[in-house]
């Protein structure tokens, strides 16, 4: 938890460099959730984070950079990501979007390694239904898994934004599903956007190798999946 208190506090400091530095856009982003999930498997439970990101439109492509710490009464983890992607117009309504990433995630949650993660994700944007492939490579787990799913960003009235999303994949250890929505209501100010949101989502693992514990902390079941938290853009 202390390191939840300074990352909050370092936030200020962060922002003038990202100002200093004409980064496009930064961001702070805090809640609580029941399980942090990556790559369809859950990383730790019962958690508030904290995190910081910063994103800057290039030329050729735009770059991004972020971290987000994790805290519970007796384990912390961080995880760090770098990346760029770069969007192709196909005609006025559709457009290829391909990203390529970096992960790092720390953790000191007993049964979870440390591991790097390389990831590529190729989208199909477009006004109704976005449809994405998405592949990750882990050296340390030695995972290999390949994600297929689909999002939609719905406009409701009031400035609500209704968000829902559905992913499978299979990694080497095991398949996972999920379906889950989000509700978002951006609110603008002269100085940024405040963004309060929240997450409910359905959760399940299949062909799940027990024995491999060195990346999850456990098998989904039919798990209801929440989080809840407030982002604020500058």
């Amino acid at each position: 938890m202390k390191k939840l208190v300074l990352l909050v506090l370092s936030v200020f400091a962060a922002l003038s460099v990202a100002r200093a530095a004409d980064i496009a856009n930064f961001n702070v982003d805090a809640g609580y959730n029941n399980y942090y999930v990556v790559n369809g498997v859950a990383y730790a439970q019962d958690t508030a984070y904290a995190g910081v990101g910063a994103v800057k439109s290039l030329k050729y492509a735009d770059v991004y950079v972020g971290g987000l710490l994790t805290a519970d009464s007796g384990n912390e983890q961080s995880h760090w990501l770098v990346g760029a992607g770069k969007s192709l117009s196909l005609n006025k309504d559709f457009s290829v979007r391909l990203d390529g990433t970096a992960l790092r995630h720390q953790t000191s949650t007993v049964g979870i390694d440390n591991s790097t993660e390389l990831g590529a994700k190729l989208a199909l944007q477009n006004p109704w239904v976005t449809p994405y492939v998405r592949g990750v490579f882990n050296f340390e787990l030695h995972q290999n898994a390949y994600f297929f799913g689909a999002e939609r960003a719905q406009k409701l009235p009031f400035g609500f934004v209704l968000t829902p999303s559905v992913e499978w994949g299979k990694s080497t250890s095991y398949e996972a599903i999920n379906a889950r929505g989000s509700l978002t209501r951006p609110v603008t100010f002269a100085w940024g956007t405040v963004t309060p949101y929240a997450e409910v989502g359905w959760f399940h693992n299949s062909s799940y190798d027990a024995a491999a514990k060195a990346f999850a902390l456990g098998r989904f079941d039919n798990d209801v999946v929440y989080s809840a938290g407030l982002k604020l853009s500058f």
